[in-house]
C-alpha cells in the first residue's frame, strides 16, 4: 500500500496532478527493427492498451491504456508512462499510483525483452502537486511563505529593494539512493496541464470493442478542458537515478512516492 500520496502541505490541500515515469536505456537501436512486433506484444499480453491514432513511427510508439487513460510511450532512447488526474474528478490516490506503478512493471518486463534492453542510463518518476489558488499573487504568497527557501536580501537591496512578484525555485537534493528535483512555481492551469486529452487522438471506429465507451470518454474529456480551474501553486518533484545498477519501475515508484509528501511536509514546519 502506497500511503503519503495525499496531506496537507501549508494549510492547504496536496492534490496529486499528475505523475510520469522514464526509463532511459542505451543502445535501444533494435526498437527500430522491432516496434512492431513489441507492440503486439504489449497489446497481446495487456488487452487495456490501444495503439493511438497518429500510429507508430521511427521516433515513438505511442499507446493509451483503456482501463485508465495511461499514456505509454518507447522509443529506440526511452521509454515512459504517465497518468493525470482530471478536473470533475477526485485527486489521483493511492491505487491510482499502485495500478500506475504496476503497469510501468508490466510494460518495462514486455518491452525490455522484446528490444533486448540491458544497460539503462536513467531511471525517474515525477509527480506534480498543485494547490488551489484564488489568483497569481496569491499562488506567489503562499509559496513564499511556506518556509522552504527565502528571495535573499542582497538580491533584493541591488535592485533597490523592489518588491519579489514571483519566488520560484529549482533546486537538485542528493539523497541517499536517488537524487531529488523540487521546483516551486506558481501557475496558470489553462496554460501548463493537458487534462487527459490523449484520448482524444484515439479513432474508435479502429477499435475491435469498447468503441462506444471510448467516445463517452473522448465528451467527458472536452467537458474538463472546459471546466479547467485558472490559478494554482505547483510543486513538482523528480525522483531519479543515473546509472542504476537495478531497475525495478514498481519498487521505484512506490518508495519515491511515500517519500515526496512527507519530505515537504517537514520541510515546511516552522
Amino acid at each position: 500500500m502506497i500511503q503519503g500520496v495525499a496531506m496537507k502541505i501549508g494549510g492547504r490541500d496536496a492534490i496529486l496532478q499528475k505523475v510520469v515515469f522514464e526509463l532511459r536505456c542505451r543502445n535501444g537501436y533494435t526498437y527500430l527493427d522491432s516496434c512492431g512486433r513489441t507492440v503486439n506484444t504489449i497489446m497481446r499480453e495487456q488487452p487495456e492498451w490501444v495503439l493511438r491514432s497518429e500510429s507508430a513511427s521511427p521516433q515513438n510508439a505511442p499507446l493509451l491504456s483503456l482501463r485508465n487513460s495511461c499514456i505509454f510511450n518507447f522509443s529506440s532512447l526511452k521509454c515512459d508512462l504517465s497518468i493525470e488526474r482530471a478536473p470533475d474528478k477526485d485527486p489521483l490516490g493511492e491505487k491510482d499510483v499502485e495500478v500506475f506503478a504496476e503497469q510501468a512493471e508490466n510494460l518495462h518486463a514486455i518491452v525490455a525483452d522484446c528490444l533486448g534492453l540491458r544497460e539503462f542510463t536513467r531511471i525517474g518518476f515525477r509527480a506534480w502537486y498543485i494547490f488551489g489558488c484564488s489568483s497569481s499573487e496569491d499562488s506567489e504568497k503562499w509559496l513564499l511563505g511556506l518556509g522552504c527557501y527565502q528571495i535573499g536580501t542582497n538580491l533584493r537591496s541591488a535592485f533597490d529593494n523592489a518588491e519579489v512578484e514571483s519566488g520560484s525555485l529549482s533546486v537538485v537534493i542528493v539523497g541517499e539512493d536517488r537524487k531529488f528535483r523540487i521546483a516551486f512555481n506558481g501557475v496558470e492551469l489553462q496554460a501548463q496541464i493537458d487534462f487527459g486529452s490523449g484520448i482524444l487522438s484515439v479513432r474508435p471506429r479502429d477499435l475491435p470493442t469498447d468503441q462506444h465507451r471510448v467516445l463517452l470518454e473522448q465528451e467527458r474529456v472536452r467537458q474538463r478542458m472546459r471546466q479547467m480551474p485558472e490559478f494554482a501553486a505547483m510543486i513538482d518533484i523528480d525522483a531519479f537515478q543515473e546509472e542504476p545498477l537495478v531497475v525495478a519501475p514498481k519498487d521505484f515508484i512506490t518508495t519515491s512516492c511515500r517519500e515526496f509528501l512527507p519530505r515537504l511536509q517537514k520541510a515546511c514546519a516552522h
